[in-house]
């Protein structure tokens, strides 16, 4: 059952409905390119079908299971790579999953054209967004239709296992109780580190983070959605990450009879009068994201029922949060086949941009604050930036496998190391080595002279 009676924002003439297994209607802003991959997803067979669907949304997949069914899908076609990035703390395949047509390309030919990468459900108790990979990577690799067919021969899409062990256990944080959301800076989880690995090594030109939260009054939509609010983000890189948000996953959502907004916004009379979420920590992935240049993203949808349908039904309810997650991931995947070209612009721009501000001394350098906050005090912000950091030997050695994992280089001078600005990570670097930056990993010295 949809919630036609609480879309707002969009007249009910534009809604389209569809069957109930793949629902991936158009967008509220119809595409000029083949009218749409979400469209075309809509055609794909259902032969190969995850746990959760055989149970009509009864029984959530189970880890072991989507081994399985990651082995089946790659047996099935040959645009599937199914890879072992990494080992989770308990000893767990931690698993990517490629899409391309003929076959997804590796990570040197990805890069040099469009890659998309979505994260499902880093907090091991949110399964929705682990579903919604399982049958959206199904529907890529099997769809017959020339639109899928097409974008998947100019972008391979990526979708990442990274909590096994959450998975597994049904809690938030890995074997070791950490919350991974919070790991992306130190990178000192094994499942973190596959994350990171990942992005440095394909260049994601795009990257949706799937999650759930708990619902409450004023802060209720099946949708929450939010992009990079850390204010030393590429401006094309955030202005594409705010329109992806807003403009695609939401109204992807939107367009099925959701209801979608900000995350952190409490809401009253259609009007928010409070956030209580959603700030520009580099550690959590949407934020982290627009510092390392790719146009990223946060997905949450409602876990708990919104609807007396969904209280008295759970099947319902857990049908409409992979729905949500689902239509969120696909709007995304919109973008880049609507603004392929651009994208890919915007993404590699933002790198020389970037390098060229470091080297250049040029630009601001925010050490709190956000996108629609400027903060006010003096010590964090810093107008005159520093061209490097400088760090001790016992500095470096704390900080060189995250280092390495972002792709930041240094060099050797004397006893100690220096990092340079003039990097595409200029945003990051700070966040990293400066003393004023609240989750900094060491108080390295910055030098105004290199």
């Amino acid at each position: 059952m949809k919630h036609f009676n609480r879309v707002v924002g969009v007249s009910a003439a534009a809604l389209v409905t569809v069957g109930s297994l793949s629902l991936y209607p158009a967008h509220s802003e119809p595409s000029n390119d083949e009218k749409g991959l979400a469209r075309a997803l809509a055609k794909t067979s259902d032969s190969l079908t995850t746990p959760f669907e055989d149970s009509d949304g009864a029984k959530w997949t189970t880890y072991e299971q989507s081994l399985t069914f990651n082995r089946q899908l790659a047996a099935s076609t040959d645009r599937v790579s199914v890879t072992n990035v990494g080992t989770s703390t308990q000893g767990r395949k931690i698993q990517r999953v490629a899409v391309g047509h003929p076959a997804p390309q590796d990570a040197a030919k990805a890069v040099k054209g469009s890659t998309a990468m979505v994260v499902c459900s880093i907090h091991g108790n949110e399964p929705s967004g682990r579903e919604s990979c399982l049958k959206l990577a199904r529907d890529l690799a099997l769809s017959k239709d020339p639109a899928v067919t097409r974008f998947l021969k100019t972008t391979t899409v990526l979708f990442l296992h990274a909590n096994p062990d959450g998975w597994v256990a049904n809690t938030r944080g890995n074997a070791t109780g950490a919350d991974l959301n919070r790991d992306y800076m130190a990178a000192e989880q094994p499942e973190t580190q596959a994350v990171l690995k990942t992005i440095r090594d394909w260049k994601p030109d795009i990257l949706n983070d799937l999650h759930e939260y708990g619902a409450r009054p004023d802060y209720d939509t099946d949708l929450l959605h939010l992009w990079p609010r850390n204010r030393n983000t590429d401006q094309g890189v955030y202005r594409y990450a705010k329109k992806m948000s807003q403009n695609y996953a939401s109204a992807q959502v939107v367009s099925q009879g959701y209801t979608s907004g900000v995350y952190g916004q409490l809401v009253r009379d259609g009007k928010p009068y409070l956030q209580v979420a959603g700030d520009s920590q580099a550690r959590i992935l949407r934020n982290y994201a627009g510092l390392v240049n790719v146009v990223g993203m946060l997905s949450e949808t409602a876990a708990n029922a919104l609807t007396p349908e969904e209280k008295a039904d759970p099947n319902l309810l857990n049908r409409r949060r992979v729905d949500v997650n689902l239509f969120s991931a696909v709007g995304s995947l919109q973008l880049v086949q609507e603004n392929r070209k651009d994208l890919i612009k915007v993404t590699a721009g933002a790198e020389t941009r970037q390098q060229k501000m470091g080297a250049d001394q040029k630009g601001i350098i925010y050490f709190g604050g956000q996108d629609d906050m400027v903060p006010t005090e003096s010590k964090l912000v810093e107008p005159a930036p520093m061209c490097g950091y400088r760090l001790t030997a016992e500095q470096f050695a704390k900080v060189k496998k995250p280092l390495a994992l972002h792709g930041i280089a240094s060099s050797k001078v004397g006893a100690d190391r220096m990092v340079s600005m003039a990097q595409a990570q200029r945003g990051l670097i700070p966040q990293l080595l400066d003393g004023r930056y609240e989750f900094k990993l060491v108080d390295g010295t910055p030098m105004k002279s290199c």
